[in-house]
């Protein structure tokens, strides 16, 4: 079982490649605009119009293949560039900014599961 300071570490780690290679990427790009609001709550009560008819926004795809390829081409990049030089240079000299409003983040179990020592915390979660 990892040491609560290990868990710290990877907790640390995780969060800097969520915040600066995942949420500031083209992500950023596909987040802007307008957001539709909702009556009931649930989104049934809105549609989008297009040539072709209306489309339930339950029902919409909110990302094309092409925002997808460019999403994940983005993302690959992102976190190849920072893993690279964390590895061949540590921390980043200018500091590492963090977000102080998300949540802290949890072992995520169908990851956890890959690994043998995983599978154990992985049921634990899954009982949760």
């Amino acid at each position: 079982m990892p040491t609560p300071d290990f868990h710290h570490t990877a907790a640390t780690f995780a969060t800097m490649l969520a915040f600066h290679c995942v949420r500031n990427s083209y992500l950023e790009d596909l987040h802007a605009g307008i957001f539709p609001s909702s009556k009931t709550g649930d989104y049934t009560d809105v549609k989008v119009v297009s040539p072709y008819g209306e489309i339930a926004w339950n029902r919409l795809g909110r990302i094309s293949d092409e925002e997808m390829r460019r999403l994940s081409t983005d993302i690959v990049n992102r976190l190849y560039t920072f893993v690279f030089y964390w590895l061949t240079s540590g921390e980043p000299d200018r500091g590492m900014p963090l977000p102080t409003h998300w949540a802290p983040p949890h072992l995520e179990a169908s990851i956890a599961e890959m690994w043998p020592e995983g599978r154990a915390s992985a049921r634990d979660a899954h009982k949760a």
